[in-house]
């Protein structure tokens, strides 16, 4: 019985595509086996790949032991968790470690049976038409974006969060998309965080629309600038986290391009301006008091850093074909992309 069990618990993650979703299962056998069989069974999930695995002398248990604990995380009825597939191999090892009764083990210690590894034939030359939904009915979605802008994709927030999405990827100013899972309003537009880049692309962004706005000649240049809306939000940091504040939206609110004057403009930018470190020629974080949210009701003031953020976006319909509609909005925005780009970049 002892030899039986002996195995390896894997992790499992989307093949072509970054989704905070991986699969967490044990095999006796290879993982490598066992992945090639589930992408050949009919369960319409996505095409998966082998992220990582741990051979123990109970693979069993220490699958029971690490689905208990990843449980809030879990998709109802399935070995689907909510989390990226590096951050499933941290906890599985802290679990491991934080336990004496599973060992981890050499690989050679697992008699594996020799067998061929079979291979996925329809499904690799059907890839776009097999990438089907697992629990979320948005993976469709984000292939087309990913599609349409030629990248892989770079996914933020998580599937049990209030909002989830992915962007391009790319260092500074980015294209991104993101669907309120509360409301399922989906929204594509122009994201710039507060972070270091190459030489601070957010802080020649503020400095440079405080001294020469802009914003309303390229408001100009929309046709429907009622339909576009720009936000700057504060982010404050609690090593890599950005935990929810009071204070979030600079200037108060969220503004609709068409409805935003000078003055309004001119007051969101010089408070973004205070969330950089002036001492570094505002290339840095600054620290400033805020209010945590609490679910309990009690907010908690703490100083911390923090740093502005800058969104710029237009509601996305999913009537009709859904590339054309990307495709579409891409170009609505193009000209505030350019913009943003421009001046951050410089």
């Amino acid at each position: 019985m002892e030899e039986k069990t002996k195995g390896f618990v894997y992790i499992l993650e989307v093949k072509d595509i970054v989704l905070p979703v991986c699969k967490v299962g044990m095999t006796t056998r290879s993982p490598y086996q066992r992945c090639d069989e589930i992408n050949n069974s009919s369960t319409g999930d996505f095409i998966w790949s082998v992220a990582h695995y741990i051979a123990v002398d109970n693979c069993k248990k220490f699958e029971s032991l690490v689905h208990s604990k990843l449980a809030p995380l879990r998709q109802k009825r399935r070995e689907f968790f909510n989390l990226n597939s590096d951050d499933a191999h941290v906890a599985l090892i802290s679990i491991l470690d934080n336990q004496s009764e599973i060992k981890k083990i050499n690989e050679d210690k697992i008699v594996v049976p020799q067998e061929m590894p079979t291979t996925v034939k329809h499904r690799k030359t059907k890839r776009k038409n097999n990438f089907k939904r697992i629990d979320s009915e948005y993976a469709d979605l984000l292939q087309s974006f990913s599609s349409v802008l030629n990248v892989k994709g770079r996914s933020f927030g998580q599937l049990n969060k209030p909002t989830f999405g992915m962007s391009d990827g790319y260092d500074g100013v980015q294209w991104n998309l993101s669907v309120s899972t509360d409301t399922g309003a989906i929204k594509l537009g122009i994201n710039l965080e507060g972070m270091k880049y190459v030489d601070w692309p957010i802080s020649k962004f503020i400095q440079s629309e405080i001294s020469n706005p802009q914003i309303f000649a390229i408001r100009e240049r929309l046709s429907m600038p009622e339909n576009v809306f720009i936000r700057f939000t504060r982010d404050a940091w609690q090593v890599t986290a950005r935990p929810n504040i009071v204070e979030k939206y600079l200037g108060g609110k969220e503004y609709c391009f068409a409805d935003i004057n000078a003055t309004q403009w001119s007051l969101i930018l010089n408070e973004a301006l205070e969330c950089l470190n002036k001492k570094a020629d505002y290339r840095g974080r600054a620290v400033q008091d805020v209010t945590l949210e609490n679910q309990s009701g009690e907010n908690q003031v703490r100083t911390m850093t923090v740093s502005p953020h800058l969104t710029i976006w237009s509601p996305l319909s999913t009537e009709g074909n859904v590339q054309e509609n990307i495709l579409g909005k891409l170009k609505e925005l193009k000209s505030v992309y350019d913009w943003v780009k421009r001046i951050s970049h410089n």
